[in-house]
């Protein structure tokens, strides 16, 4: 190498390594590869709603925000953050140092996640049930045809963290609108009775259809009004105090009333009113989700006397699946009473016309389908009334 230069091992003419350019490229396909599956992973949370685009999209350093009040919002980045609309406290920022303990596994229904398209329910079915709900889901399973443990598990129950009498939990299950914002909030009992367990197979199956099919509307729903009847040998209409629930609630001269009505029925036990008006467990909890949830629209689903009762001003929906109206008329101490009477929501009461035996799949199907049509129409007149400043009720029925 007298004349100072040299030929590199490995260089272009004849080398076994690839070229600056060949590298470069090399890394460039890596990248570009990376981002391509961190955009795929990213969207997979994203609502799907096309309209929705980046309006939900909060500021850095903001608060997500899901239009309910008090709401415990955990900030993660400017464009996600994870949500517990069921939190009562928030951890304070500047909380003092120790020691981080891993966190309890819960069962959250309502977590949800704030992105670029807004804020969109998880996947609960990804969530296991805590032991509560698993184990009434067991053994609601065991008593009630029409409900499978899977499904039930699946399904995004809580414990209300509120007992009956004997200390069974009152389980509900919240159901977001498929769109936001929301139509309406529409609240969903049954069991009320314990001896109608046609009831809660019921609700079981109009949750799958709703899951399957979407919905328009926020949905409340407590399958099981009265565990303690339902799970009594054998099931009772009463609660373990031998109350009638749907003759307890608090609605105005119930003292008097009360009395006189389980006079003309003949002291019947099945029917008895309680000593004093909501002295229930069952109905105080039940009056206190009417007050919270502020639902637009009840409906209660019982057995058998195969008809459909409704309790509101607006024009009655005139049948669901084979069922055909027929009004029954309020009760001192019923939900039409308590609710519609006093509180001025339509109260929609389904007789099946089995008490054990849920409807056939399709029959379900019929009456879920004219429901959702009734609410359509109901929330479409709700809304031309307040916007014209008057009564548009007429296309509700």
């Amino acid at each position: 190498m007298a004349n100072g230069s040299f030929k590199k091992q490995g260089s272009a003419k004849g080398g076994a390594n690839p070229s600056a350019r060949l590298l470069v490229a090399g890394w460039i396909g890596s990248m570009v590869l990376v981002a391509l599956l961190t955009v795929m992973l990213t969207y997979e949370f994203s609502d799907e709603d096309t309209g929705a685009g980046d309006a939900g999209k909060p500021e850095a350093g903001q608060v997500a925000q899901s239009g309910q009040d008090d709401d415990g919002v955990v900030e993660s980045s400017p464009d996600t953050q994870i949500e517990d609309s069921g939190a009562d406290e928030q951890v304070a920022a500047n909380a003092p140092d120790e020691p981080e303990q891993p966190a309890e596994p819960q069962f959250m229904p309502n977590l949800k996640f704030a992105g670029r398209a807004g804020i969109v329910q998880l996947a609960a079915s990804s969530l296991p049930p805590s032991d509560t709900v698993a184990e009434w889901c067991r053994t609601l399973a065991e008593r009630v045809n029409g409900v499978a443990s899977s499904d039930c598990m699946s399904g995004a129950f809580a414990d209300s963290g509120h007992k009956s009498v004997n200390g069974r939990p009152l389980i509900v299950r919240q159901i977001e609108p498929t769109s936001r914002p929301g139509a309406g909030r529409v609240l969903l009992i049954a069991a009320t009775h314990g001896d109608e367990l046609s009831s809660v197979g019921t609700v079981f199956s109009g949750m799958n259809m709703i899951d399957e099919n979407g919905t328009d509307y926020q949905w409340r729903v407590a399958p099981v009004m009265n565990p303690d009847g339902l799970f009594h040998e054998p099931p009772t209409r009463v609660n373990a105090n031998g109350v009638d629930l749907n003759r307890n609630l608090p609605t105005a001269g119930w003292a008097k009333e009360s009395r006189d009505y389980w006079r003309r029925v003949g002291f019947e036990k099945r029917r008895f009113p309680g000593e004093s008006a909501g002295s229930e467990p069952e109905n105080q909890w039940l009056a206190a989700q009417i007050k919270e949830f502020k639902p637009n629209v009840i409906i209660s689903m019982h057995a058998p006397y195969g008809v459909l009762d409704y309790d509101g001003d607006f024009p009655a929906p005139q049948k669901m699946g084979s069922l055909n109206l027929h009004r029954l008329g309020v009760y001192p101490g019923s939900l039409g009473n308590f609710a519609s009477r006093m509180q001025g929501i339509p109260v929609i009461t389904v007789e099946l016309d089995d008490a054990d035996e849920p409807p056939s799949d399709g029959e379900i199907e019929q009456m879920f389908t004219d429901l959702n049509g009734w609410l359509d129409r109901y929330f479409r007149s709700v809304r031309q009334a307040s916007a014209d400043g008057g009564n548009a009720a007429s296309d509700a029925g």
